[in-house]
């Protein structure tokens, strides 16, 4: 069977351009590798890849850093939806512009500039700042902590639909109000459009001829499968693409330069405080390659049962540093993962969690009971870079074959990126439309 264009993957890169050519009148064919969950419930399927983040622990000034006493580990989670339906809603490209790592600027430099698709992409996610009137008391205690001590605090940009939000906190579960964006409703769209999606079906490799592609070969089930189509779209994810790549026979920088954006939680005792029971992360204080933000995490309790505090969730008061991390790791076969921490990454880390600690103890934390979660990796991306795997136009060496998710973006943003793809994802919609011709791509029609 012949499409005019086979996407793979469905999260927020494969999803929106999908949907975008799908209201052409495309026929568009969507693979996804995992499955199908019911809302409220992807949550249990997030997957975790060690990291092998080591520091010199003999150094005593790291000492109290206990973050660096566990493992790292990267999530990501593979099915319908990809990450978005576990993501906290933040859309912050917002603060882009003082920052030079942002994903704006990388791509400026490399001629791709997703001024007007971002607003586009803001509009159709309906990303809002997060209102006052729903700022919890426990969000409100880091806020005003955090501006006596000279710290800017503003509102997380969020793809919710607050109209719908009852302030739950549960956003990591998926939002069983429909009030959060995930890219599942754009996967539903294409489909209203027309669009196939097949789940389940693993795609090993691109097929090609004579330097263009020619359609994509996977397994459904234990059965080897192929479709035909003159344009395919990897938006596998930044672990999953540099797979299908190099069996693809696309090799050179592929897997290469790893970005996680890394993240610690550091947290401590605050009774009744009830941060658990807010809309998580809706506010931020920027720092350039990083920021802080208020965050409950299920990690702190144990943490704290250690050092001799009975918490339940509702005494936790948490915040996440987030890092610009440096774009140094590989990813080898089986996804195995070499991504050594670097002294910057490290300094960046400290520099967070002593702010931290300093805002959630004038907020009310006992002091003593500070704490800091593992080290983790959240926004995986750099491994089929602009400029090195791909051009301007998301194109791949192999005519026809683009790429549509974070692993083309140059360097870690330190910023959440679903915003930044689903921008990428509809410029590449526009790319492959205004190449639609007789002889290339033939719309259906009636």
């Amino acid at each position: 069977m012949t499409f005019d264009v086979i996407v793979i993957g469905t999260g927020a890169g494969g999803a929106t351009v999908a949907r975008e050519l799908s209201k052409k009148d495309y026929k568009v064919l969507i693979l996804e590798k995992g499955k199908r969950h019911k809302t409220g419930t992807s949550v249990n399927y997030l997957k975790n890849i060690p990291l092998d983040l080591k520091a010199d622990l003999s150094n005593k000034d790291l000492a109290k850093y206990d973050f660096l006493n566990y493992p790292a580990e990267l999530m990501y989670l593979e099915d319908v939806g990809g990450t978005t339906p576990v993501s906290l809603a933040n859309a912050c490209y917002a603060c882009s512009t003082c920052y030079s790592n942002s994903a704006t600027t990388q791509f400026k430099i490399h001629d791709l500039d997703l001024f007007k698709e971002l607003i586009d992409a803001s509009a159709d996610l309906k990303v809002n700042p997060f209102p006052a009137n729903l700022m919890g008391p426990a969000t409100r205690k880091i806020v005003d902590a955090g501006e006596s001590l000279g710290y800017f605090m503003e509102p997380m940009p969020k793809f919710i639909d607050f109209s719908k939000c009852n302030s739950c906190g549960l956003c990591i579960g998926g939002c069983k109000k429909g009030a959060k964006w995930d890219s599942t409703q754009f996967v539903n769209e294409a489909m209203d459009n027309g669009a196939t999606l097949i789940s389940d079906f693993t795609v090993t490799k691109i097929t090609h001829d004579d330097g263009k592609v020619t359609g994509v070969e996977g397994l459904f089930g234990d059965k080897t499968k192929a479709f035909e189509a003159k344009k395919v779209i990897i938006a596998a994810g930044a672990l999953n693409t540099p797979v299908i790549l190099k069996n693809s026979e696309i090799e050179e920088n592929v897997g290469e330069g790893l970005f996680c954006d890394l993240f610690i939680t550091v947290g401590g005792f605050l009774e009744d405080a009830k941060l658990n029971k807010e809309i998580p992360m809706g506010t931020k204080a920027e720092f350039g390659p990083y920021f802080l933000s208020p965050h409950f995490s299920t990690q702190i309790i144990p943490l704290l049962e250690e050092k001799g505090f009975n918490a339940n969730p509702e005494d936790v008061m948490g915040i996440m540093v987030k890092i610009a991390d440096e774009a140094n790791g590989k990813l080898n076969s089986n996804k195995y993962i070499e991504k050594p921490l670097t002294e910057r990454d490290l300094e960046l880390l400290k520099e967070g969690y002593e702010k931290s600690v300093e805002v959630l103890v004038k907020a009310g934390v006992d002091p003593l009971s500070i704490v800091s979660t593992p080290i983790r990796g959240a926004h995986p991306g750099g491994t089929a870079a602009v400029g090195k795997v791909v051009d301007n136009n998301l194109e791949t060496k192999i005519k026809g074959l683009f790429i549509a998710d974070a692993s083309v973006i140059p360097q870690a943003p330190g910023r959440p990126p679903i915003l930044t793809v689903t921008a990428l994802a509809k410029r590449l919609a526009q790319i492959i439309g205004k190449r639609v011709n007789i002889e290339d791509m033939n719309p259906i029609t009636a």
